[in-house]
C-alpha cells in the first residue's frame, strides 16, 4: 500500500509555478497599459505628426492650392484640419483610470475702477514766498555819516554831519560817498543844509591803502562856480565823510585816475593826501 500512494502523489502536476507565471504576465500587462495611458498625449501627437492614422485608414488629405495673391476673391482663410481628434481607448480595468487633469488656475479679473479712482490728482503747490527777515534788511542797508554845508543866518559857512540810511554793498566807503554826491534830501534842505560838490560829479572808484583813501572822480569835480570857497567846501565834505571811518585818516583826490596838483584855477592844492587838519 505505501508504494502506491507515493506513485499517485508524483503523478499530479505542479500548480504553484503556473500561478506565478500568470501573475507576472498580469503585472506586465498592467504596467504596459499604465504607461500607455500616461503617455497618451505624446503618442497621439507623434501619430498625428507622422500621418500614421491617415496611412492606416487609407484617407489622404487633398493639398490646398496656394492662394492667388493677385485675386483677392481667391484668398481664403486657412482650412482647419479635418482629422477628428483621437480619444484614448477606454480601459476595462476599473482600477486603472486616466487621472483627471488638474483644474486650470482661475485668473482673477481686474477690479473695475471708477473714474474717480483712476484719475490722477496733481498736487497744487503754493508758490514759495521768501520772507524777508529784519536781519536781511539790515544787511542790505547801513547807517552812514554824511557831511553837508550849513549857511547860517549871519552868512557864516560851516559843515554839519547827518545820519542817513544808505544802500549797502561790499564797500561802505563807496556807499557813503555815493550818497553824499546825491545831495541833501528834503528834510536836510529844510535845515538849511546844502552841498558844494559840483553837479555831475561821479565817483569812479574808491580804494583804501593803509590809512589813506584814494577817491577817483570824473572831470566834473574840477569845476566849482562858487570860487575858492566852493572848492574848499567840496573838499571838506569829501574828506570829512571819508575820514568818518576809523580806518581812514586822510584822502588822496584823483581825477580820472590821475593825481592833480591843484583843484580848478584858484590854486587849491590836492597833490597830497588831505586830512581834517588841512581845513
Amino acid at each position: 500500500m505505501a508504494p502506491r500512494n507515493t506513485a499517485q502523489r508524483n503523478s499530479s502536476p505542479p500548480k504553484t509555478g503556473s500561478r506565478a507565471g500568470c501573475l507576472i504576465w498580469l503585472v506586465l500587462a498592467f504596467a504596459t497599459l499604465l504607461l500607455f495611458v500616461l503617455n497618451w498625449d505624446n503618442i497621439r501627437s507623434t501619430l498625428e505628426s507622422t500621418n500614421f492614422i491617415q496611412a492606416v485608414s487609407g484617407t489622404k488629405t487633398k493639398p490646398l492650392a496656394p492662394p492667388d495673391s493677385t485675386n483677392p476673391a481667391t484668398v481664403s482663410p486657412a482650412t482647419p484640419s479635418l482629422t477628428p481628434p483621437i480619444t484614448p481607448p477606454s480601459v476595462a480595468d476599473p482600477v486603472v483610470q486616466n487621472p483627471p487633469a488638474a483644474p486650470a488656475a482661475a485668473v482673477p479679473k481686474p477690479a473695475a475702477t471708477s473714474p474717480a479712482t483712476t484719475a490722477t490728482t496733481t498736487p497744487v503747490t503754493a508758490p514759495s514766498v521768501t520772507a524777508t527777515s529784519p536781519i536781511d534788511q539790515i544787511k542790505r542797508t547801513r547807517i552812514a555819516t554824511l557831511y553837508f554845508i550849513r549857511v547860517d543866518d549871519d552868512g557864516s559857512i560851516g559843515s554839519r554831519d547827518v545820519k542817513r540810511t544808505v544802500e549797502a554793498s561790499d564797500s561802505p566807503l563807496s556807499d557813503a560817498i555815493h550818497a553824499l554826491l546825491q545831495g541833501p534830501n528834503s528834510g536836510e534842505l529844510t535845515g538849511n543844509l546844502i552841498t558844494l560838490v559840483p553837479s555831475g560829479t561821479k565817483l569812479l572808484s574808491a580804494q583804501v591803502r593803509g590809512s589813506t583813501a584814494y577817491l577817483n572822480f570824473n572831470e566834473a569835480f574840477m569845476y566849482n562856480h562858487y570860487g575858492i570857497e566852493g572848492y574848499a567846501g567840496q573838499l571838506k565834505q569829501i574828506v570829512y565823510t571819508a575820514t568818518g571811518f576809523s580806518t581812514v585818516k586822510d584822502v588822496q583826490i584823483l581825477i580820472e585816475g590821475q593825481t592833480r596838483d591843484y583843484l580848478g584855477g584858484e590854486g587849491v592844492y590836492i597833490g597830497r593826501p588831505l586830512s581834517r587838519s588841512y581845513f
